[in-house]
């Protein structure tokens, strides 16, 4: 039983921005703001839409199974690169509309409230003048379509070129001339000027049909330079491409007359309907007074090509083609309501239902595009040809059954009973641990005469017996499209027949081509084990976490963890790309736990258990463990860091959680290399992204039965970057391309790379899981020490001890000691925030906090989040300003001596591009709005609780619609620490002893400070 269809995720605008980035973003709000966009329809993973594009109406197809690597298709330039393009977006935003729009609907009595006056519009531009439409920004969407003719050459040589207009609106396509003059419409400015050359070569008015000599079909085609609104007559699915200003087969016989007359530009002419049906079928019989006058005026030059050469006709026999009395009598009893068809291999009848609705003018534009012509006196469409007739069943005979709905009659079924459809055969057997993937188009058919026929634009193939297989070029170009994929080979060649050996790491991604080519396709039951969880979050089965761990968890970390389990389980890697804030360690932990109990059982049966090794910054090392001994502590860890660590393979053997740094993890390779681990974790992936750093190549060579990544940085869209992360996690699974390729099959190669990656990347955002989040999160972030900072911390510390003591032995009064301990314990705090505050010569790059300030920093910057930093120590703040502007990032700042401190509040709301607000203790904990920020950093610790929350509240106001994370800088095992462990105990004292104006007076005692420098 299929899955119900997914709700679409919230398309606001953080996640629309990491979608397709900021500028796309904007330039889809001006399209939606526009009101441009005319549909927009969500059905899982897909949101599908209808966009005018001003120069154009494009259908944006966004596939959202995975939103780290969201997939694209648009007719847009971009679309056709499979990138998110601004029409996806602005589709993504009228969909938001329509669904919020539908959230509310008032219930009887609901007062609503009073409508607000409308804001001012602005100014519309002005659009050129046109006489025989209407024309405004407000109106409805127009595009031009020009089709050119199949005899360009010999028109062009005759020096008549009779061009088709056609008008499409979104709703329908019609003749220009069948315009409504009392609508408005909104036309592209180059499609206007065209508007206006038409008007003003037929007296005024607009014309469906008109010759034109060389030189006007120039001017005309000018005008839309780079437009794909021109097309062959008999490919109108197919805009001609431009290349260098010039259309492709076209401009070189547009050259200019050569006669003493050519600047005579010839009055063009016109056509009515009749003609119409002429155009496809014969161009050349349409005779005009334009060109006996040209031809008049031109004398010898064109007189020599006045008479063109007719193409010859197919020799057929008498019985191959009915004549229409026949037809009619063949569909006889048939309904009238309906689509009726008749025909052969020869021919083909059609009857259009009675009536003149969309659908109808739809079918009857495709059955012109295909050549067929109308015979009045019976009302029936004839294509007599026998190649044409074939094309055309390849191309439409299942839409016409399927979508149509048409009837067939019986001489139909007889005449055509012996033509077979292609039809695609897809095997897939598992062998050995993997599975063999057979896919065969026309079983039946030689491979040769299937080449040839694609070759000669033939849509069938015919045996040696009289047999005819049509051939579906939708499905061949999938199929190709697939095997490009599945091969990796971006210029592979088409082949009937495709083979590939595929492991387990391959089958989710080949299974969603596979859904596009063969809807209805079912793998193996073995396959979809393996590959449906990665499809569907709902098919994983849950992660036997203990019943103490799993009540922490929320249901978001619950699935991931069921991810990291699943992945685990079938030797697969994966990245845990949640939003900083979510828990990714937390979910690192559960899988930990859930690894280490299934391999309890295996001492029993004498086999031996392997540790876990989490590989991180060093800045992270204290927090890791804290957070280790938080939430798993029947699991034995161990810190790999620092002068003291282990030397023996044997002593890491003893624990289940071993916790080491990159710089460790160079350092000791080859004791780390010994080891057999039961998993690899590497957190803050981004250190390993350059796959030729020591900190990549060692943690490669790690031997591991699992191996994660985690990141709060939403995974770059970048080849290198996955090639590096995935060389770690699943060696040989994403391709570098070989040899030379074109910049197309380059970028067609990447783009797959990034498709294939995808199943293996999971990314929350606090956006998507925002019911299960408090409007607050608040973390601690444990910063270890370096040597030489506890150093000198710990000499800060020793004479604070020694001052005190001398000063109590000395017989000093109370008050005098006192204030010398005050005095003390604030150097005690600096030397934890940053030395440089006491010593301006120590060096920069030896500080905890600021290390650790920079991992949340990039993370907090990657994810698109800003940030306010508060600190008491306005030193501190300067020497984080410094820091910044090292490092190019913008930022405002406020402490006491600012001026205009509302004028910065204001500038920081209002302009999102300064992401990071450094703000003093006593210059901004109160009074200030500044719900622009979503992340607050306590830089150093405020010993008062309320001050703290105070500050966080900043950001955390009323207007705030983001999720606020706020995250304390402790400096591990400092009094920073043991002022945290006394606040719920002596939180009043705190208060006391740091926010009292004069240290003097507080109602503290000496045993109190010792207590916290003890």
């Amino acid at each position: 039983m299929p899955l119900p269809s997914k709700p679409a995720p919230s398309f606001d605008r953080s996640f629309l921005i990491e979608l397709g980035g900021g500028i796309v973003f904007r330039q889809a709000e001006k399209l939606f703001e526009s009101h441009f966009v005319e549909s927009a329809e969500w059905e899982s993973p897909v949101l599908t839409g209808l966009v005018d594009g001003g120069d154009g109406i494009y259908t944006p197809k966004l596939n959202l199974r995975s939103t780290v690597f969201a997939v694209n298709t648009c007719t847009c330039a971009d679309g056709r690169k499979r990138k998110v393009c601004v029409h996806a977006l602005a589709a993504a935003l009228h969909y938001e509309a329509l669904k919020n729009e539908a959230a509310h609907i008032p219930t009887a009595g609901e007062v609503l409230p009073p409508k607000s006056e409308p804001a001012p519009k602005p100014e519309k531009p002005k659009v050129p003048r046109v006489s025989s439409i209407k024309l405004g920004e407000d109106g409805l969407p127009l595009r031009l379509l020009i089709f050119l003719p199949p005899n360009l050459p010999e028109a062009a040589d005759r020096g008549g070129i009779v061009l088709k207009f056609d008008a499409a609106t979104g709703r329908e396509i019609l003749p220009l001339n069948k315009l409504n003059p009392r609508q408005k419409y909104k036309v592209a400015s180059k499609q206007v000027a065209v508007l206006k050359l038409i008007e003003s070569w037929c007296g005024g008015k607009l014309a469906s049909l008109i010759q034109l000599t060389s030189a006007q079909v120039r001017k005309l085609l000018d005008a839309v330079v780079g437009e794909p609104i021109v097309y062959w007559v008999k490919k109108p699915n197919a805009p001609i491409v431009w290349q260098d200003g010039q259309l492709t087969g076209v401009y070189e016989y547009l050259g200019e007359l050569e006669t003493e007359h050519a600047s005579i530009e010839p009055e063009p002419v016109t056509f009515d309907a009749s003609s119409a049906k002429r155009l496809d079928a014969n161009p050349s019989k349409l005779h005009t007074p334009t060109d006996i006058k040209l031809r008049e005026k031109a004398k010898p030059n064109l007189r020599a090509i006045a008479e063109a050469k007719r193409p010859k006709l197919w020799e057929t026999k008498k019985e191959d083609y009915p004549i229409a009395s026949e037809a009619a009598a063949s569909m006889e009893g048939h309904s009238t309501s309906h689509v009726v068809v008749d025909g052969s291999t020869h021919y083909i009848a059609i009857r259009l239902p009675s009536g003149d609705n969309d659908a109808v003018r739809s079918l009857r534009t495709i059955l012109k595009a295909e050549g067929f012509l109308l015979e009045p006196s019976n009302r029936k469409w004839w294509l007599r040809d026998r190649h044409k007739t074939l094309n055309f069943l390849a191309a439409h005979w299942k839409a016409l059954k399927d979508e149509w709905e048409a009837e067939f009659t019986d001489n139909f079924d007889a005449k055509l009973k012996e033509v077979e459809i292609s039809a695609l055969q897809i095997e897939a057997k598992e062998d050995a641990g993997k599975f063999a993937l057979a896919i065969t188009l026309c079983e039946q058919t030689d491979e040769t005469d299937l080449r040839r026929a694609l070759a000669s634009s033939k849509n069938y193939v015919e045996t040696e017996r009289g047999g005819i297989t049509l051939l579906d070029r939708n499905s061949i170009e999938q199929l190709h499209e697939i095997e490009r994929a599945v091969s990796g080979q971006a210029d592979r060649p088409f082949t009937a027949t495709f083979t590939k050996r595929l492991d387990t790491r391959e089958l989710s991604d080949v299974e969603d081509l596979l859904d596009e080519l063969c809807e209805g396709w079912q793998p193996p039951q073995a396959w979809q084990s393996r590959s449906r969880a990665l499809k569907e979050v709902g098919a994983l089965e849950p992660a036997p976490v203990r019943p103490g761990f799993d009540s922490i968890l929320r249901t978001y970390q619950r699935i991931g963890t069921a991810w990291l389990w699943h992945l685990y389980r079938h030797k697969l890697g994966g990245i845990l790309a949640d939003e900083m804030g979510l828990g990714k360690t937390l979910q690192a932990l559960a899988l930990i736990e859930c690894i280490r109990n299934q391999e309890s059982h295996l001492t029993v049966v004498g086999q031996e258990r392997y540790p876990a090794l989490v590989v991180c910054p060093a800045s992270l090392v204290e927090n890791w463990q804290r957070e280790s001994a938080r939430f798993t502590p029947n699991l034995k860890t161990l810190k790999h860091h620092g002068s003291k660590r282990a030397k023996e393979p044997n002593v890491l053997e003893e624990y289940d959680i071993v916790i080491t740094s990159y710089g460790t993890l160079r350092q000791d390779a080859e004791l780390l290399g010994l080891m057999d681990w039961c998993v690899v974790i590497g957190d803050e992936a981004q250190h390993i992204k350059n796959r030729r750093s020591q900190n990549a190549k060692t943690l490669m060579s790690l031997h591991a039965g699992g191996r994660f990544l985690l990141t709060g940085t939403p995974v770059e869209n970048s080849l290198d970057d996955l090639f590096s992360l995935f060389s770690f996690l699943m060696p040989g699974y994403i391709d570098k391309p070989t040899g030379k390729l074109s910049l197309d099959d380059k970028t067609w190669h990447n783009q797959r790379q990034t498709e294939r990656a995808a199943a293996y990347i999971l990314r929350r955002t606090k956006t998507e899981v925002a019911p299960e989040l408090p409007d607050k999160i608040e973390k601690t972030f444990f910063c270890e020490l370096g040597s030489q900072q506890q150093r000198f911390y710990q000499e800060t510390l020793e004479k604070t001890r020694r001052d005190i003591f001398n000063l109590e032995m000395s017989g000093a009064n109370r008050g005098r000691v006192q204030f010398a301990a005050f005095t003390e314990l604030l150097r005690l705090r600096q030397a934890c925030v940053d030395p440089r505050i006491l010593d301006e010569d120590f060096p920069a790059n030896e500080s905890a906090k600021l290390a650790a300030f920079d991992e949340v920093l990039d993370e907090c910057l990657d994810a698109g989040s800003r940030i306010l930093v508060f600190s008491s120590f306005v030193t501190a703040l300067k020497l984080l300003a410094q820091h910044l502007e090292n490092n190019d990032h913008k930022f405002c700042y406020l402490d006491g001596s600012t001026k205009n401190r509302l004028a910065i509040c204001d500038q920081f709301n209002e302009d999102e591009s300064i992401p990071v607000f450094l703000i003093s203790l006593k210059a901004g904990g109160t009074g200030l709005n500044l719900t622009g920020a979503d992340t607050v950093i306590h830089y150093d610790p405020w010993w008062n609780p309320a001050a703290e929350a105070q500050a966080t509240d900043r950001a955390h106001r009323i207007g705030q619609s983001k999720v606020v994370t706020s995250i304390k800088l402790i400096a591990a095992n400092t009094v920073e620490e043991k002022v945290l462990e006394l606040q719920a105990r002596k939180a009043e004292i705190l208060r006391e002893l740091f926010e009292e104006s004069e240290a003097v007076n507080a109602k503290v005692s000496l045993d109190d400070i010792k207590q916290l420098i003890s």
